[in-house]
């Protein structure tokens, strides 16, 4: 027998960072009829589910951190089992896991027009109902598995690196590695000393440049989280990260300064070309013909060396198909394989069918999943027209490409509790929804700045483009302090109000 609906003022999807602000969030407000639904067994996100040999941000985390929740972090680039226990920490702090449902896979959002409340169901078979959503599940989230002939053939191990299976071992095996993004530049160089043998099938050369990463000793750890020298430190990364943001935007008064920058990156990822990669033709293929910035660039000082050594090998003529025992390159070679990962990244809002992992419904009937994959447009990466009291953190065109995702996601949260806590101070409001003239004008200023970035006018195929080469659909072209700024303020003017 299916069991009533359960209500709660406010669902939240999604326990990654995003959700575990949100819920901080409406505590803060003294909001405390809330609801965390988790499709996985616990609760945690990108850092629970990328557990990879080698994961590890690509951004400090001195800004890879909540702002107001410091932590005794011991290197500058956290591995995944640093930022897991961050997570876990700030679960703790925070209570949150009494506010959390687990094995909780939303299947379907439905908006009730009549009541202004939104029906929530699950795969499990428990259902909810709500006034507010807050979707913050990850763009991140679904793994990108190429469709490749022969796959379901292979006889070993195979899987994504983020459902690395941690029940096969990799030491003394021959491994293949498919992808040469930023997940492939973190494992080869983890387990390359460990394998047998390991082929890395590279695709599109990528944007290799070395990063300052040491770790800290007892002392520093304390310091750092000292709030004048921690608030200090994050303004100079911050600082120097936006700055970046100039060699990705083209502004007219910055054109020579950006020049010279991409000169020298390139100066120097072609001398450690010439210094770890011995074979021509490898680096040739290894220096991008696309613009910096074209694609994600990858933060490394191990991934090339780790390329030069003598048990690895890389395949640049592409897979014919993959054999019951290892993979056929389109040069005639059969490459013999124990185990097969795929380092094929993610959808992010490259194919609009996997953007949303489930099935919403909106006023009137309408679809989102149906109008996204015409056209992927909100209000502010938030709010959608049409979609009453429905938040979604980490909307399109909000993702960075020059600095930390958490000062995104803050800016989106901070907004959203705003809208919220503006919602019940009038009694006569039961929903807003967010007016289409505004949303449209919003995305036409949205989509005029984008021509002025890389990111729309490099000739590359990118996760954060449509379809891989269309219009970017993931990344915001804004600064982030012009992204923090233009979210600060909630203006109910903006919305139609629904009483």
């Amino acid at each position: 027998m299916k069991k009533d609906a359960q209500y709660f003022e406010t669902v939240i999807i999604g326990t990654g960072f995003s959700g575990l602000l949100a819920a901080i969030g409406l505590t803060k407000k003294n909001n405390h009829d809330f609801v965390l639904l988790e499709r996985g067994t616990d609760i945690g996100g990108t850092w629970r589910d990328n557990s990879y040999p080698g994961a590890e941000v690509d951004i400090p985390t001195g800004l890879y951190s909540i702002s107001y929740i410091p932590y005794k972090f011991k290197k500058r680039y956290s591995p995944q089992s640093e930022l897991l226990e961050y997570t876990n920490y700030i679960i703790d702090k925070f209570n949150i896991r009494k506010y959390t449902k687990t094995k909780q896979s939303v299947t379907q959002l439905t908006y009730d027009d009549t009541k202004c409340l939104w029906h929530v169901e699950t795969a499990s078979g428990e259902s909810y109902t709500a006034r507010f959503i807050i979707d913050t599940s990850g763009v991140l989230a679904n793994p990108k598995i190429p469709d490749i002939n022969g796959a379901e053939s292979f006889e070993g191990a195979k899987f994504h690196t983020a459902q690395w299976d941690h029940s096969v071992g990799y030491e003394g095996k021959r491994v293949g590695i498919i992808g040469s993004g930023c997940s492939a530049a973190q494992v080869v160089p983890a387990i390359a000393g460990k394998v047998d043998k390991l082929n890395l099938f590279m695709g599109k050369a990528q944007w290799v440049i070395p990063r300052s990463d040491r770790n800290y000793s007892k002392a520093e750890r304390f310091i750092n989280t000292l709030p004048v020298i921690r608030h200090l430190k994050r303004l100079m990364i911050f600082s120097y990260h936006e700055i970046r943001f100039a060699a990705f935007r083209r502004y007219p008064f910055t054109q020579k300064i950006t020049q010279f920058i991409k000169y020298m990156y390139a100066r120097t990822l072609k001398k450690n070309l010439e210094r770890y990669i011995k074979d021509e033709k490898l680096r040739q293929h290894m220096m991008p013909d696309y613009e910096l910035g074209g694609r994600r660039v990858i933060p490394s000082n191990l991934y090339l060396p780790a390329l030069g050594r003598e048990n690895v090998d890389v395949d640049i003529s592409g897979i014919e198909r993959i054999t019951p025992t290892g993979i056929r390159t389109k040069d005639g070679k059969d490459i013999p394989l124990d185990i097969l990962v795929y380092a094929t990244g993610f959808y992010a809002y490259s194919d609009m069918k996997k953007a949303l992992t489930f099935q919403v419904y909106g006023s009137g009937g309408r679809h989102l999943n149906s109008e996204w994959e015409n056209e992927a447009v909100s209000y502010k990466g938030i709010t959608v027209s049409g979609y009453p009291n429905y938040f979604k953190v980490n909307g399109p065109n909000t993702g960075t490409g020059h600095s930390s995702q958490l000062c995104y996601m803050e800016a989106m949260v901070n907004y959203t509790i705003k809208a919220i806590c503006a919602v019940k101070r009038d009694k006569n409001i039961k929903a807003i929804d967010v007016k289409s003239n505004v949303q449209s004008k919003y995305v036409k200023k949205m989509k005029n700045t984008m021509k002025l970035t890389v990111w729309q006018n490099s000739k590359c195929s990118a996760f954060y483009r449509k379809n891989m080469t269309g219009e970017v659909t993931s990344l915001s072209p804004e600064s982030v302090v012009n992204f923090i700024f233009s979210r600060k303020w909630f203006n109910l003017g903006d919305y139609n109000l629904l009483k």
